[in-house]
């Protein structure tokens, strides 16, 4: 806060401190000057919380500053969260919708029973669609993954990424170069050797990490929706303070020294 004194009358000793006041009070100031002044006096009613606009932009980006009368900043802090949460709500209908378009696709062509048929040649087990806890404990001490019992995220996810499940995909059981007795060390081989996989699993990995992506896009969406209330909140704190950092008039009598004797002065404070 910064503060200019002005000296506008003084008076020597001859008048005391209390009839300087009363003869400046009835005399000294014209009555313009007290109608000068009165916005300065009221001002502080006016003046806004920083607590209450910080809390109002945490909730709602952009009303702080709109309390604050800074309505350029509310207008793009609220921009932001609306544009924001479309974001959002676009990436999360794209993802759900990709999401159950390849869901769709696996369950059309990935077969479950193929796969465990598969896991019992390689096991030498007998495969019985009723009871495949023997196969799947085979699984597990064979693989780093096992098949999921539900299909959830993993289920989908694990059967377009890993070799080992190549044998449920219809395009991989026709193609007369496959053969059952092919190990998941065999079909590793022949990937890291042409990098290429069977179309269809091919085309249900493309629509999967479009899938992820939409719904990364999303949860970018929620990030920015987050820093964007922190940030809104603090500059609506900020920019309140500098609201509230008003012109402060004031008059007062003050006793003085001149020429080596008391006076009472007039001053005129100026504060901003």
């Amino acid at each position: 806060m910064k503060k200019m004194t002005i000296f506008l009358l003084t008076c020597l000793s001859g008048l005391g401190a209390g009839e300087m006041q009363t003869f400046v009070a009835q005399n000294a100031l014209p009555a313009f000057v007290a109608d000068e002044l009165t916005p300065a006096t009221t001002s502080a009613a006016n003046a806004r919380n920083p607590k209450l606009a910080l809390a109002m932009s945490a909730v709602i980006p952009g009303s702080g500053q709109a309390y604050a009368k800074s309505y350029v900043k509310a207008a793009a802090f609220l921009g932001v969260e609306i544009a924001s949460w479309a974001m959002y709500v676009k990436g999360t209908n794209e993802g759900k919708r990709i999401e159950d378009e390849f869901h769709h696709y696996a369950d059309s062509h990935w077969s479950e029973p193929d796969y465990w048929r598969w896991i019992a040649h390689q096991a030498g087990i007998e495969y019985n669609p009723g009871d495949l806890e023997p196969l799947r404990d085979w699984e597990h001490a064979s693989f780093s993954h096992g098949l999921h019992r539900e299909k959830d995220q993993q289920y989908y996810e694990m059967i377009g990424k890993y070799h080992q499940f190549s044998w449920g995909w219809d395009d991989f059981r026709t193609d007369p170069e496959n053969d059952i007795s092919m190990t998941d060390h065999e079909i590793t081989a022949r990937y890291n050797q042409t990098g290429k996989i069977n179309n269809n699993r091919y085309y249900y990995e493309t629509r999967r990490d479009a899938s992820n992506d939409a719904f990364k896009k999303a949860t970018t969406a929620t990030t920015v929706v987050i820093i964007n209330h922190l940030f809104s909140a603090i500059d609506a704190a900020w920019t309140t303070t500098r609201y509230n950092r008003h012109v402060d008039i004031g008059l007062r009598l003050e006793p003085i020294q001149y020429a080596y004797e008391t006076g009472t002065a007039l001053t005129l404070r100026v504060k901003w």
